[in-house]
């Protein structure tokens, strides 16, 4: 009889992952280090992940694939008092959901994104009416969303879904841009 077995979100599957590229490359008869000029040769699996990252942020806006790039390059304690380097799998599921959404969308609002103290990551839209804040934890997505009424009370909302969700994010994006007039909850 054969067990599932659960793996846990960040960590053996980055490794696979980082390793199953590199794999790729050697099985098309490619030397890895020609993969990568020698001013970025990773120095491990989780600069390979990085590296990877910061190639599928290419399709974002040069502001966005710096941002990208500055996250990916944050260590311990980058923040003075012991925060986390954000995760590269949950920095690559971020950039997914940009492209994703760049692709869906006439036209994308820049968020703003900013590491958070445990390693995770939080993507940001704020206009005069409405805010969203979307932000990565250990079992998928966070939203937040914000809209100030007619008497400027704030009224606000809460929405979660899986880290592959992209479908429920872009709702939770068409709402704050004025698409959708209601929060898209389940």
């Amino acid at each position: 009889m054969n067990a599932a077995i659960s793996m846990p979100i960040y960590g053996p599957p980055a490794h696979s992952f980082a390793n199953g590229i590199v794999q790729g490359v050697r099985r098309l008869g490619l030397k890895t280090e020609a993969f990568y000029s020698t001013s970025l040769a990773p120095a491990g699996i989780a600069d390979s992940v990085n590296r990877i990252v910061i190639g599928r942020s290419a399709t974002l806006s040069p502001a966005l694939r710096q941002r990208v790039g500055q996250l990916s390059d944050l260590e311990n304690n980058w923040d003075g008092e012991a925060a986390k380097p954000v995760k590269a799998p949950v920095l690559g599921d971020a950039v997914e959901f940009l492209r994703r959404l760049t692709q869906q969308t006439n036209s994308l609002r820049e968020p703003f994104l900013a590491p958070t103290f445990d390693g995770f990551i939080q993507i940001e839209w704020h206009d005069k009416k409405r805010s969203l804040e979307i932000e990565a934890v250990s079992m998928g997505w966070s939203a937040v969303g914000s809209l100030t009424g007619k008497d400027n009370q704030r009224l606000y909302f809460e929405g979660e879904c899986d880290r592959s969700d992209f479908e429920q994010l872009v709702k939770f994006y068409e709402w704050f841009v004025g698409n959708e007039l209601i929060w898209p909850s389940r």
